[in-house]
């Protein structure tokens, strides 16, 4: 099919419910790798929270982290590319109004950090029981994270406010979309607004990676789950949305395949490139 790079998601996508590699799916990546196909991991994470399972992959030496905030070569573990918040963007986004069931954080350097409130009790702000024991195992948590995030303002990756109740979320994404420059605003499960900056986003991320490497978006397929996916998805020419997608994430795909439990990636990197040896 001509396919020269394969970029995914991580949750929802590429890794089971259980936050593992299925064996398909690492038999899959290692035909794609045999093949001299680049295989780049896109995700919501900061670098510091991606699997050393992930960076080890064969056909890894790309990954792109908070949502399109920053590209990193993970040979040389150094970031090569990014799209960092705007400070005004930044500080407006601090001024909107939230309750105390609505928690902050901030990406900075590849490193994740929460408030404290967020990181002893993550299921209390909606977070799941795979969801808190990565919360916990990978934030850092910080008292006053409003003082933190204006002390690095020129500095942010990407931000994200967490918040379990819908109708407070509803008003915080109305108030980040019609009042905050310069920015977009996004979501990989429901409880997270996630922002970056108006030109970051995996997609825009994707097809600088792309053009680096001579590939065109005709000759690259992209996996996705989430809203926050639908950039990536429709910037090539084989997107492919999980069956336990979001409806933003399916509309924006060309192809469907099986959900995360199901083998989804695996099942359509063979379907597109063949598998080997009969197996």
């Amino acid at each position: 099919m001509g396919i020269k790079l394969i970029a995914s998601d991580l949750d929802g996508t590429l890794l089971t419910d259980q936050k593992t590699l299925s064996y398909e799916t690492k038999r899959s990546l290692d035909m794609a790798a045999r093949r001299g196909i680049y295989f780049v991991p896109a995700t919501g994470r900061s670098f510091k929270a991606v699997p050393d399972i992930i960076k080890e992959l064969p056909g890894v030496e790309y990954i792109i982290t908070a949502n399109g905030g920053a590209l990193y070569s993970v040979s040389s573990g150094k970031r090569i590319y990014q799209r960092l918040l705007e400070a005004a963007s930044v500080e407006k986004a601090l001024e909107a109004e939230r309750s105390e069931k609505t928690v902050l954080e901030v990406f900075i350097d590849g490193e994740p950090y929460s408030e404290e409130a967020y990181v002893k009790a993550p299921m209390d702000y909606g977070a799941t029981e795979y969801g808190a024991e990565y919360v916990r195992r990978t934030r850092i948590p910080v008292k006053n994270i409003v003082s933190f995030a204006l002390k690095h303002k020129s500095e942010l990756d990407s931000m994200a406010f967490v918040c379990k109740d819908a109708e407070e979320r509803q008003r915080l994404r109305f108030y980040l979309e019609s009042q905050v420059p310069e920015i977009y605003v996004t979501s990989s499960v429901p409880h997270l607004l996630e922002i970056g900056h108006k030109d970051a986003g995996k997609g825009n991320t994707l097809l600088y990676l792309l053009k680096k490497l001579g590939i065109s978006p005709e000759e690259a397929m992209a996996f996705g789950d989430a809203d926050n996916d639908s950039s990536m998805i429709s910037a090539v020419k084989y997107g492919v949305a999980m069956e336990n997608g979001s409806p933003a994430c399916k509309k924006a795909a060309v192809f469907l395949t099986k959900s995360n439990q199901k083998d989804g990636v695996a099942r359509a990197i063979f379907h597109f490139l063949g598998k080997e040896n009969g197996r």
